[in-house]
Parts: structure tokens; C-alpha cells; sequence
């Protein structure tokens, strides 16, 4: 098995067929095809199911696209990170976090960081429960998370920020300036929620089991711009941190109740059995400032633990 065996096996089960495979990598398809015979009899497994509009990974195969994806991507950052070495940071940094933070983070981050080193490639990604599988699985190289998801994980470097407040939101003029309510109050409300596994969403899980609740969910969505569009239509309520609905309370198109007892901490999470790369490590030293800058701006409000 060679890196390029990998690279077509990768181009295959992503376009989903030898020849549209063949056409993106300019190769013939019969070349295409014995290279991909080739590694399943060293493999022993077949790596693809046949269909009528192309070819599926079977389980081995699903199994090989995550290696190679991961493979493909080291070895291309072990030749940017030589060829950068005792120059400048190149390559590429995969960066993941909520979409509440990606959208007051990202666009600074980028502006600054590419001033400063044009030759890295930026990849940055929003989720919800997807980032902590998605830095398991080495997929991207540093994550903002609530800390809760890696409080007994090892082999990761941790760096604090701060915690946000979660609100109740509803639509204008739902909530008065200054509302409070506790967290018994917003789950007997329909609610427009994150799909497990968000944290948000485990918290109401879990009280919902507790009190023997079944808790209304309007819609699930990752999509921060879809969630408060279903609020502002009055279809339901949402349970969001400050960073997420702070500008929209200010232009008076959503209102806010903030959760009393509840906040999520925020937390940079790197693996630490992975070589940290130049790019990677310019990208970690620069997001700490970003994020303070951020907070005096008061894009995540006031820090409900720091004023308990």
C-alpha cells in the first residue's frame, strides 16, 4: 500500500466512482481500476460495493477512508513543514468550533493570520457535536469546546477562555431587558434545539429524563442562522449562548431570558500526541489574544462563573 494507491482509493469513494475518478485525476480508468485490485489483494477485503450510478466504501473501506484521509494529510503537511523549516509557516490549519464562535472568530482570525503568513491554506469548519469526533479522528487540528467534553480525555493540551451564559430566545418583544427564568421554565416550551450529541442538548436530555418530561422539540438543526430564523418566525424557542444572539438583541430582532445556573466554558483543544506544526502553532498563539479581544468587545457577555 503506497500513498498513491491511497490517493486514488480517496478519489474514488469521494466522487463515488471510477470514472468520474479517472476524468478528475486524468488517469485511465483500467490503471485506475488494477490500482485499486491491487490493494485489495494485499489488503485481503474488497473496499467497494458496486451500484448502478457508481460504488459505496464497504465497511473495510469506510474503515480505510478515514486512515486515508488522515495518512494523505500528514504526509502533505510533513513536506510543507521541511520545506517551511527555518522559513515561514505553510501548509494548512483545520480549525473547528460552534457556529456561535466561528462567527465572531473566524473572520478576524483569517484577516490577521494571512496578513502574517499567506502561505497557509486556512480550513476552518463550524459544528456542534461533530468537533470532538472530528479531533479524535484528526480530521482538523484544534477545536474551540465546553471543556465538559474533554475533562477526562488524555492527550489533549486544553487552553481556558471564558464561559458564556446561555438565554432563553424568543422573538422581539417576547422577553423584557434584564429577563431571568430558570431552566424548569424554558423546557416546558416548545423548543427549536441542536441535534445530540451538543452539550446544550444533553444537559436538557438529562432533565428531561429526570422529571420524567418529554421535552417538545420543534426542529433540530446545526444551522445557528436557521435556528434563530424559526425563533423569529414564533415557531418555537432556542437555548443559546451569549456570543450567539448578543447582536441580535442589540438590533432588537430577537429578545433574550437569560438561564439562571447555567453557561458554557469555552476551551481550546489541541491533540498532544500529534505534532504540533508550525502553522498550527501560530494559529493556537494568536487565538488567545483574538479571544480576549473579542470578550472586551462583549461578544460573550458577562462570565456567569467569574460573578457568582
Amino acid at each position: 500500500m503506497n500513498s498513491k494507491q491511497l490517493e486514488y482509493f480517496l478519489c474514488i469513494a469521494e466522487l463515488g466512482g471510477y470514472r468520474r475518478a479517472s476524468e478528475s485525476l486524468r488517469i485511465a480508468q483500467p490503471a485506475l481500476t488494477r490500482q485499486i485490485k491491487n490493494l485489495e489483494s494485499e489488503l485481503g477485503v474488497a473496499l467497494f460495493t458496486r451500484q448502478s450510478d457508481g460504488v459505496t466504501p464497504t465497511g473495510a473501506g469506510a474503515l480505510l477512508l478515514d486512515r486515508a484521509r488522515f495518512i494523505l494529510r500528514q504526509t502533505e503537511q510533513a513536506r510543507a513543514d521541511v520545506m517551511a523549516e527555518g522559513t515561514v509557516p505553510r501548509g494548512t490549519v483545520a480549525f473547528g468550533a460552534p457556529p456561535s464562535i466561528a462567527e465572531v472568530l473566524f473572520a478576524r482570525l483569517a484577516e490577521t493570520y494571512r496578513a502574517a503568513y499567506p502561505e497557509v491554506t486556512l480550513r476552518f469548519y463550524e459544528g456542534v457535536g461533530h468537533l470532538y469526533d472530528w479531533l479524535m479522528n484528526n480530521e482538523i487540528d484544534m477545536a474551540i469546546l465546553p471543556n465538559g467534553r474533554l475533562a477526562s480525555v488524555k492527550n489533549f493540551n486544553l487552553q481556558n477562555f471564558m464561559g458564556e451564559a446561555v438565554y432563553l430566545v424568543g422573538p422581539p418583544g417576547e422577553f423584557a431587558e434584564g429577563s431571568r427564568c430558570t431552566i424548569d421554565d424554558a423546557v416546558k416550551l416548545p423548543l427549536v434545539l441542536t441535534a445530540p450529541p451538543s452539550t446544550v442538548r444533553g444537559w436538557l436530555d438529562e432533565i428531561g429524563e429526570r422529571q420524567g418530561r418529554r421535552i417538545d422539540i420543534v426542529a433540530e438543526t446545526e444551522s445557528l442562522h436557521l435556528q434563530k430564523s424559526l425563533v423569529r418566525a414564533k415557531l418555537g424557542y432556542a437555548l443559546l449562548p451569549h456570543s450567539a444572539v448578543w447582536r441580535d438583541a442589540q438590533a432588537n430582532t430577537l429578545s433574550l431570558c437569560a438561564v439562571e445556573g447555567w453557561s458554557l466554558s469555552r476551551v481550546l483543544a489541541w491533540r498532544t500526541d500529534r505534532p504540533i506544526t508550525p502553522a498550527v502553532r501560530k494559529m493556537i498563539d494568536l487565538t488567545g489574544p483574538t479571544m480576549a479581544a473579542l470578550q472586551s468587545e462583549g461578544a460573550f457577555g458577562v462570565d456567569p462563573e467569574a460573578t457568582a
